[in-house]
């Protein structure tokens, strides 16, 4: 039986706008239970990484994704992903 993508990303996206709105884990930790995605054991990792997610949603409402960078400069973290430099030879 595969993976409804549709719902993983709705499940994906109602669980990161409920964490950076309301600092609410539970649906964040029943989404990793269902789709088997391992957790960091710090709290502040796996915050700073979803916070980092939320900015590359392409559907995640702007107030999420300004709320989200600000929560993770706060944690200390970039909001964004570095990109890496291809480097020739």
């Amino acid at each position: 039986m595969g993976v409804d993508m549709k719902q993983l990303v709705k499940d994906r996206n109602n669980a990161f706008a409920a964490f950076v709105l309301n600092d609410d884990w539970a649906p964040v930790i029943e989404y990793c239970h269902t789709y088997g995605v391992p957790m960091p054991d710090n709290p502040d990792v796996m915050a700073a990484g979803i916070y980092k997610a939320v900015q590359y949603v392409t559907d995640m409402p702007d107030d999420v994704k300004a709320k989200a960078a600000m929560k993770c400069v706060k944690l200390g973290f970039s909001p964004f992903m570095n990109t890496l430099d291809s480097k020739e030879d």
